[in-house]
């Protein structure tokens, strides 16, 4: 009974928890997609208005400045100078002159907004407000786009986009050119952009929201960003903006999705675009309802906590049973379930706590019988390397020793000496790449002795990897491999490269040589060819007479009656179980061609910095 109502009670409380949390849900998706597109419409109706405001003060500003070229047009001294220039003195002409001068001063002094007032007539006199403004030389005042356009609308008013005027010498400033043909010339007044910047730059629409201006012709009157969009580092949909005369659209800028208010200037023809970011409407829509928000998740929380409390409460026991499995489930095998519980649970954790400490006794024994059974392979495998070359040399110490070679035998058992030092050392596993370095350059001393001038070889090591650890004793047998089957069989010899570095992350150590090379169908299966039994080679007895002679042909016999063929095929596949053994399968051996005059085996391992406690080197 009591079990029961435990899982009835968790049945109500989970049914319980599921129901609320849904109708929150539901409630809160609701209201987010009716505030959402609530908040939408008033952002836009909000920013069509300001707009719109905008570009009535702007048709104002353009207004007023029409009035001021008009009035400049219909001076009676403007009229009458262009009409008698080519008629009047030139005293009387210069005193015209100083006249409109200094009417145009006047009307420059009053407005700050006006950077520049110019007069071009039509048999190509100037006119401005400065005596002392010199025009630039090399600018043609007939080909410069407001006075083109002036001439194109035939007495309407022209007004250009931003931009630098450069006709007066020295002087570049960024302008609103209105421009005007009348009856002798054209008129040109330019109103500095601080005016409309000074206007607009304080207009924003939430925290990245802006504002700007284009001209019919799609040319960029204002805009906060301008410089940037100039340099290419920023994007304005300018070609959607000209498509649309007023109204609303959006555009999708990668993760942000922006929305354009456009109003069209029926005076200008400039388009006045307002952009918002829809993810700052979002967040308006969030601060108006987060009380609402608040209230209704705390309600929730609150069913919920009480009912998992009480929950808790009953299911403690079950609880803790289920915490010591989870831990003993990650490998945790030192933990016990602390229920004391004096019913089932309680029963069913004392059985889980016997079991767990078998299992860990369990554990234990493998763990040491695999240790055991790793150390047997790598002694096997180790074993498995040296015992033909050991007594092949030991031959050659003789026939050397029976041809009264006494240099050559006293290079090769000191070579031997040093060779066999690593092989016997005091058990390390990993030796450092200077002392495996040194191991098989006496190898290669050893057989350089043997095979004299079919044999050379090289060793290139890069300094910087020498005291890093490898396994020991894994180049003798690439190498022996190299001279079996690469240079043994060529006619003139040849020679073995061994190389080490660090590769993305890894040491390579590389055996090359320039024999007679591998099949290419084989260099992908070498390491996976099955291992071929064989026979131990035949000796062959020595004569009873005991001479040197016979004792050189017996040497000479056995040097050559094994069968290095296979035997260094098998060490290959040692050192690449070994490796595995050691680090895994993603490391080991490969195969390649070395440009087609011989092979190259690389070995790859980790790079293993040697320890502080103690030298993984030979033993002197």
């Amino acid at each position: 009974m009591s079990r029961r109502s435990r899982r009835i009670q968790n049945t109500i409380t989970v049914a319980l928890a599921i129901l609320v949390f849904a109708t929150a849900v539901i409630m809160a998706l609701i209201s987010y997609n009716f505030t959402r597109e609530a908040v939408r419409r008033t952002s836009i109706d909000y920013t069509a208005e300001l707009i719109a405001q905008v570009q009535t003060n702007i048709d104002s500003y353009i207004t007023h400045m029409e009035n001021i070229a008009e009035v400049v047009e219909l001076n009676e001294q403007v009229r009458e100078y262009f009409q008698l220039e080519e008629a009047l003195p030139p005293e009387e002409l210069q005193a015209y002159r100083s006249r409109i001068t200094s009417f145009l001063n006047s009307i420059s002094r009053t407005r700050n907004d006006i950077s520049l007032i110019l007069i071009v007539g039509n048999n190509g006199s100037v006119l401005t407000q400065d005596d002392q403004i010199v025009l630039n030389s090399a600018v043609v005042l007939e080909n410069q786009h407001w006075y083109r356009r002036a001439r194109q609308r035939g007495g309407r008013t022209a007004v250009s986009s931003s931009h630098v005027q450069n006709v007066v010498d020295g002087v570049y400033r960024w302008v609103i050119t209105l421009s005007r043909e009348f009856e002798h010339g054209v008129l040109l007044v330019d109103m500095n952009f601080s005016v409309i910047n000074e206007l607009l730059s304080g207009i924003s629409f939430g925290r990245k929201g802006y504002i700007f201006i284009v001209d019919p012709d799609g040319g960029i009157v204002y805009h906060p960003r301008q410089e940037l969009i100039y340099s290419n580092l920023e994007r304005e949909y300018i070609d959607l903006v000209l498509e649309n005369t007023r109204g609303v659209f959006s555009v999708q800028d990668g993760p942000n999705e922006r929305i354009y208010t456009v109003s069209t200037s029926s005076h200008t023809g400039w388009r006045t675009v307002g952009v918002n970011y829809a993810a700052e409407l979002v967040q308006n829509r969030e601060l108006i309802q987060q009380y609402y928000f608040f209230w209704t998740l705390l309600c929730i929380v609150t069913a919920i906590l009480v009912s998992v409390l009480i929950s808790r409460h009953i299911s403690r026991p079950i609880l803790k049973l289920r915490s010591s499995m989870r831990a003993v489930e990650m490998g945790d095998f030192d933990i016990s379930a602390d229920v004391t519980s004096n019913n089932e649970i309680g029963e069913l954790a004392r059985d889980f706590n016997i079991m767990i400490a078998r299992i860990k006794e369990l554990v234990r024994r493998n763990a040491e019988e695999q240790e055991q059974k790793r150390k047997s392979e790598l002694l096997a495998l180790q074993n498995q390397i040296t015992p033909h070359f050991l007594y092949n040399t030991l031959d050659s110490v003789i026939w050397m020793a029976e041809g009264k070679q006494h240099d050559e035998v006293v290079k090769m058992v000191s070579a031997l000496a040093r060779l066999l030092r690593l092989s016997i050392s005091r058990g390390d596993e990993l030796v450092s790449v200077h002392d495996e370095m040194e191991h098989i350059r006496n190898y290669l001393t050893i057989q350089k002795l043997r095979y004299r001038d079919k044999l050379d070889f090289r060793i290139e090591m890069d300094p910087s990897i020498t005291r890093l650890l490898v396994p020991k004793v894994i180049l003798q047998p690439l190498v022996e491999n190299a001279i079996y089957h690469g240079i043994k069989n060529t006619e003139n010899g040849g020679c073995v490269t061994v190389r080490g570095a660090v590769r993305e992350d890894s040491v390579v150590l590389s055996v090359a040589d320039d024999g007679v090379g591998i099949d290419p169908k084989r260099i992908n299966t070498i390491l996976q060819e099955p291992e071929q039994k064989t026979t131990a080679p035949r000796t062959p007895e020595t004569p009873a007479d005991g001479t040197a002679a016979s004792r050189k042909t017996t040497a000479t016999l056995v040097r050559y009656s094994h069968l290095p063929r296979k035997r260094s095929r098998v060490g290959i596949r040692n050192v690449n179980e070994r490796i595995h053994l050691y680090f895994g399968p993603s490391y080991g051996l490969s195969f390649r061609n070395n440009n087609g005059t011989g092979t190259i085996v690389d070995i790859r391992l980790p790079v293993i910095e040697p320890s502080t406690n103690g030298d993984h080197g030979v033993e002197e």
